[in-house]
């Protein structure tokens, strides 16, 4: 019963987020009076919540039988996003309006560039600023400019591929990715080899998109689209994503694109080795966002894939997969092998330039061996082996995706 219940709950979010989304869709009024007649509204607009999309359905959460102090409390939610992003509307513009007068070419990643597709921009949550280096050898050079701008570098750097700046704006403190690559490297050198390879070929494709008035420069559509899905994949094989990343592909792809974009996305992804995973996420918006099937019809989707099993996985993963203590990455498959490599990939990402040294291996295994177990126990409390349960089950799903084959 309770996943019946939890089933149409989904269907109601489902549908407030379709109007949201798109113009054609029913409204949701029709489908809470069908599917979620006995919805509980409390514990949508805290899924919504936990999901990154509750600003989006506010509005039209304000037509269903919602008791007020819940609609106070999306709205209130969903003004603090409309403010958040204007700070980072109007910080990206100076700090990219900063680098191109020292003529360090740099572009905006997600964030409010993405937003642009939105039918309310303000509405889409962000949380930080992401600006790709177009010349990574310059890395140092922007960063100092950064820095000149009231940028301060972050204690904590998760990884060589990008660094983490703080900016103070009022009372909230603003997080400044500067990065190398399109995303960080994954557990295949081939496709980490393309990704550096990748980055110098991007300056014929930037292009201005205007976001709520302001005009940022971002990457052209199939690179937009490349960068969001490489995005998605990154949160997908650690501990996974929610619904705010599916709203992304659904506004993007409706907003349409012309014959040689969309030959360019397909080229790209197919090189990548990551088109299977690119009709995934395209299922699953066609099935469930809104996403109009004669948008993305050019990308052939493969429907054999499981759209519903992977949808069942976004919803259990909330917006950056925190739902759980043992949801921490997905293999690519669920055999001994799968689990090394994973476990050579989070050495790397633990120590990312000792990392590069092969002599201090199995010092380096061993630290991160004893880290791995410590936060186990201390900090996400919970065991090793249902970690090891969880990243089996997901592995069973990816290892159908074929990852980083490359398509000729």
């Amino acid at each position: 019963m309770r996943d019946e219940h939890q089933s149409k709950q989904n269907q109601v979010l489902f549908a407030l987020l379709r109007e949201s989304l798109t113009e054609d869709a029913v409204p949701c009024g029709d489908v809470a009076a069908g599917e979620g007649h006995n919805c509980d509204y409390a514990r949508l607009i805290d899924q919504a919540t936990k999901h990154g999309v509750l600003p989006l359905i506010c509005d039209p959460l304000e037509r269903l039988p919602v008791p007020e102090d819940l609609l106070q409390q999306a709205r209130k939610r969903a003004q603090m996003t409309v403010r958040q992003n204007y700070r980072l509307l109007f910080l990206s513009r100076y700090l990219l309006a900063e680098l191109h007068k020292r003529q360090i070419p740099t572009v905006l990643l997600k964030g409010m560039g993405t937003a642009s597709y939105y039918p309310v921009p303000e509405l889409r949550k962000s949380g930080d600023v992401d600006l790709l280096l177009l010349d990574p050898e310059r890395v140092q050079e922007a960063g100092e400019c950064l820095k000149a701008l009231g940028c301060t570098v972050e204690e904590w750097q998760p990884a060589l591929h990008h660094v983490v700046f703080g900016y103070q704006a009022g009372e909230r403190r603003i997080e400044i990715e500067l990065h190398t690559m399109l995303a960080e490297p994954f557990d295949d050198a081939r496709i980490n080899q393309l990704l550096t390879r990748q980055v110098p070929q991007l300056p014929p494709h930037v292009v201005q998109a205007e976001t709520i008035g302001v005009t940022l420069p971002v990457l052209d559509t199939a690179y937009h689209a490349y960068e969001l899905l490489l995005h998605m994949l990154q949160h997908f094989l650690r501990a996974g994503f929610g619904l705010k990343l599916l709203c992304d592909w659904v506004v993007f792809w409706n907003r349409g694109a012309d014959e040689t974009q969309k030959t360019l996305y397909l080229a790209l992804v197919r090189e990548a080795g990551i088109k299977k995973f690119s009709d995934l996420v395209t299922l699953a918006c066609v099935d469930n966002l809104g996403l109009r099937p004669e948008a993305v019809a050019f990308m052939e989707p493969d429907q054999t894939l499981s759209a519903d099993a992977f949808m069942a996985e976004i919803m259990e993963a909330e917006e950056f997969g925190k739902s759980s203590r043992d949801r921490m990455v997905a293999l690519r498959g669920s055999g001994v092998t799968d689990y090394v490599r994973e476990f050579h990939h989070q050495m790397h990402l633990n120590y990312p330039k000792a990392g590069k040294v092969w002599l201090l291996w199995p010092v380096l295994w061993c630290l991160t061996l004893g880290r791995f177990l410590i936060n186990n126990h201390t900090v996400r409390k919970t065991s090793l082996s249902a970690i090891l349960k969880k990243a089996g089950q997901r592995g069973d799903l990816m290892k159908k995706l074929e990852l980083f084959r490359e398509e000729r």
